[in-house]
């Protein structure tokens, strides 16, 4: 039920001022382009749809309506999705359309949205620029498709005359015959927001549209719908009850906020406690303390990098995040800390962390069937000698193909009590090594591809523990039985 904004960060994943001018000249650039594009339809709109304010009784509605919008976007309702963030200001506006027209539509969503980011939000002047053009424009096609449809507008008559829209107020709401200019309007405004937000934030991190868009789609096309059906209600409040039903609205409005807003906190509260456990369980072991948080991150890159949906990276991070939670019993850090090799019985020990890990976080309700069995599955390999259930290929979830080799790659890089961290090159050389046997090919070549393997190198180091002594234990075979236990 919301509308999609983005937030413009400016980073950039490669150092240098060269490439941080060069991504800042180009997000200014493609801001200017939305925002001259905006203009031009909103011009055009006015000139061809020209409003006629002389015995135009229900103006009060209009302001009301952009009243509506702006308390919508005070009350910070927003729902992040990667870097685009959901807020529920797109359902006054939307109904907004089929009550008066493109023209009105057009006028106040630019009006009520710079009026909500530079005073209410005091966002910066590009991510408002930005945020102001792409819903304008996305809201003026809209409009226009829903015109072009044969939609009924509600005071078109009065407000725009008999040339434009011939029709006086409907008797009887028009419910039947505004369904398919109102699907008309959602679909186009659906696929210009998604579109323009995908693209910014492909600019601003270096991704591709295409990874964005199907990261955003999904969520955004749900929400999106829903929106359209409370929209509706605000047409149906306001065609029946006048101004007053669209204080109307602001009940269930607030509704949504305060159910947002909870779910929000609650998830926030959630993660705190989640990510406090595994500090908890890590700091037992300084050799392997912030390894979680670092593999969450890396493995939510990784699954952007891959195409996956916001709702399926979000599931890896949480994986990612609880992967080792099964080494909670004090047992294992002793283990995770010898320096002396394991014994088959240890090994067997430490082999059985996936499992009871998930397990345990099975007793937790809010995590899906998807997290645990990413959780369980993190040490699969590929060709199947891999462990608790020697899965093999795409048997195993992907999220856990992902974290697998994450996983592997932050132990390789830091040091361990039994050996020295490996360098970026043989790190490099055992992913090839391995790539088809423990690690997914597909995952290791998109993880060298992007470059992910130097940035997981710079955050390893500035967490790396110094060994104690220079003659540690190092070990061969695979990169498993050497650098993670």
């Amino acid at each position: 039920m919301t509308r999609k904004e983005v937030r413009l960060h400016g980073r950039v994943d490669a150092p240098g001022s060269y490439v941080v001018f060069r991504q800042l000249g180009g997000l200014v650039a493609y801001v200017t382009l939305i925002g001259v594009l905006a203009i031009a339809l909103a011009v055009a709109t006015l000139l061809h749809f020209p409003m006629q304010f002389v015995g135009f009784k229900p103006w009060h509605g209009v302001v009301a309506l952009m009243a509506l919008t702006v308390i919508a976007e005070g009350l910070g309702v927003r729902i992040a999705a990667g870097q685009a963030v959901f807020s529920v200001g797109l359902i006054p506006i939307v109904a907004t359309v089929p009550l008066f027209g493109p023209s009105v539509a057009v006028a106040s969503t630019a009006v009520s949205q710079a009026f909500a980011r530079t005073v209410l939000q005091k966002q910066p002047r590009l991510k408002a620029a930005f945020n102001v053009a792409q819903f304008t424009l996305a809201i003026g096609l809209g409009s226009l498709l829903y015109h072009s449809l044969g939609g009924r507008v509600i005071f078109g008559l009065e407000l725009y005359g008999p040339a434009i829209y011939p029709e006086a107020k409907p008797p009887e709401f028009p419910l039947v015959e505004m369904l398919p200019p109102l699907a008309g309007l959602i679909i186009a405004y659906f696929l210009t927001n998604v579109f323009l937000v995908s693209a910014v934030i492909a600019i601003d991190t270096g991704k591709r549209v295409s990874d964005v868009w199907r990261q955003l789609a999904p969520v955004a096309f749900a929400n999106d719908l829903a929106s359209s059906s409370l929209s509706l209600f605000v047409v149906f409040a306001f065609w029946g009850l006048g101004v007053s039903g669209v204080f109307v609205v602001l009940l269930p409005l607030f509704f949504v906020h305060h159910a947002y807003g909870a779910q929000h906190k609650l998830a926030k509260q959630n993660r705190e406690i989640l990510e406090f456990t595994i500090r908890t369980i890590e700091a037992k072991d300084p050799y392997t303390s912030g390894h979680s948080v670092r593999v969450a991150s890396l493995s939510q890159e990784l699954a952007e990098k891959l195409g996956l949906t916001a709702a399926r990276v979000e599931e890896v991070e949480t994986a990612a995040l609880l992967h080792d939670v099964g080494k909670i019993d004090f047992a294992y850090s002793e283990l995770i800390g010898s320096p002396a090799k394991l014994t088959d019985v240890e090994r067997e020990m430490i082999r059985s962390h996936p499992d009871r890990g998930a397990r345990l976080l099975a007793s937790l309700s809010n995590l899906s069937n998807n997290v645990l069995a990413a959780v369980r599955h993190h040490h699969e390999h590929y060709d199947g000698n891999g462990y608790p259930d020697g899965l093999a290929g795409n048997e195993i979830p992907l999220a856990a193909r992902i974290i697998m080799v994450v996983d592997t790659v932050d132990a390789m890089l830091s040091n361990r009590p039994y050996r020295m961290a490996l360098s970026v090159e043989e790190v490099a050389s055992e992913l090839r090594r391995f790539s088809g046997r423990q690690f997914d090919p597909n995952v290791v070549a998109k993880f060298l591809e992007a470059g992910m393997l130097e940035r997981a190198a710079r955050r390893a180091e500035m967490d790396r523990t110094p060994l104690p002594l220079a003659g540690a234990i190092q070990r061969g075979g695979d990169p498993v039985s050497y650098s993670k236990r």
